[in-house]
């Protein structure tokens, strides 16, 4: 018996369609349409009831829509839009069909440009996940593991651990806002320590004088912050930050936290000349089986779908029940923490964390 032809139409085009591909479409991709729109959108006028309001923001985001066309583009959709209403009005069905070819036609060229755009963010990921380091183990008597996710295909987050002869350094970064100019300051970040390090072994040199050479080209509506962490031979850990969330030292001895918060304003901020002066180094000796967390705020500002925060409490709880674990096991209990409580949200921002535990 033949099977009908409007069903197996149905069938092809809905063959890997998963209910996770319509959340996502409803929940993230719709939010991210209108985070695209909303900086062409005026905000409402209060004054004005409801279905006024209403109004205005339908006109205000079909414009902005229209804005982003290209020129070329942006004429023949209103000519395929004055057709529609032609044929509609007219009975004129010819108009109607025509309509429904240039809006494909034009659908297919911004699917063409937006894979194509794709394609290449795809190769950006994968460079920028070459740039993370494949880190040790162990660095001395300490055990490491660290993890980076980006919200979108790339980030602005940056971890890294780079060993000398006498000490290895750990570099925790985050840019602010994200996607590809984040990661395009990150990478340079990068290249910019690894210079630094030739010269400078104080963590409160390497962030002055990665301020003095990164803030020359920075944008205004950007800025770094970032903790360094130098580890030396005897454990010691000498830790300074620009900005950057406090440093987690988990007291094995008395089931405690010690947050490590010396002073220090974000690179790229109007600091009024005062960067150098605040900026300090805190020294702390971790004892056997206490846990260092460094992190970037994606962690601390993982958003549920009621827009609540991680928050501190929660890293801190999750490390105090698994203090007895490893370093990997640890940051795995975070990492799961964090998504459990997530839930259905989207992930809001960068995530970065290393978590060392000494031996």
């Amino acid at each position: 018996m033949p099977t009908n032809p409007i069903k197996r139409i149905f069938d092809l085009y809905t063959s890997d369609l998963s209910y996770q591909e319509i959340e996502r479409l409803i929940k993230r991709e719709a939010n991210e349409v209108y985070e695209f729109f909303k900086s062409d959108i005026p905000k409402p006028d209060q004054s004005k009831n409801k279905i006024i309001r209403a109004l205005i923001f339908a006109r205000s985001l079909f414009n902005a829509f229209i804005m982003k066309l290209t020129p070329a583009r942006r004429i023949f959709y209103l000519i395929a839009l004055l057709f529609f209403i032609v044929g509609y009005f007219q009975q004129m069905h010819g108009y109607i069909l025509l309509a429904f070819i240039i809006v494909s036609l034009l659908l297919a060229f911004e699917l063409a440009d937006k894979l194509s755009a794709k394609s290449e963010l795809d190769v950006a990921r994968k460079i920028q996940f070459d740039l993370i380091p494949k880190i040790p183990s162990k660095i001395y008597n300490y055990e490491i593991s660290a993890f980076y996710e980006p919200a979108r295909e790339v980030g602005g987050d940056y971890y890294d651990v780079v060993e000398t002869p006498e000490r290895t350094f750990i570099i925790v970064g985050d840019i602010s806002g994200k996607g590809m100019a984040a990661a395009l300051y990150m990478v340079r970040v990068q290249a910019i320590i690894y210079q630094l390090l030739n010269n400078y072994t104080s963590v409160v040199d390497l962030i002055i004088n990665l301020k003095k050479y990164f803030s020359k080209n920075l944008r205004r509506e950007y800025f770094l912050t970032l903790a360094i962490a130098s580890i030396e031979k005897d454990g010691i850990i000498n830790i300074a930050r620009a900005g950057h969330p406090p440093i987690f030292h988990y007291i094995s001895e008395t089931k405690d936290f010690n947050i490590i918060n010396p002073q220090g304003i974000g690179i790229g901020l109007n600091d009024r000349g005062v960067f150098e002066k605040t900026l300090e180094q805190i020294s702390v000796s971790p004892k056997k089986n206490d846990i260092v967390f460094i992190y970037t705020d994606g962690v601390t500002e993982a958003m549920n779908i009621n827009f609540q925060q991680f928050g501190y409490e929660n890293v801190k709880r999750i490390i105090q029940l698994n203090a007895d674990k490893t370093s990997e096991e640890i940051k795995n209990a975070l990492l799961r923490g964090i998504i459990t409580f997530r839930g259905a949200a989207i992930q809001n921002d960068d995530v970065s964390m290393v978590v060392l535990k000494a031996l």
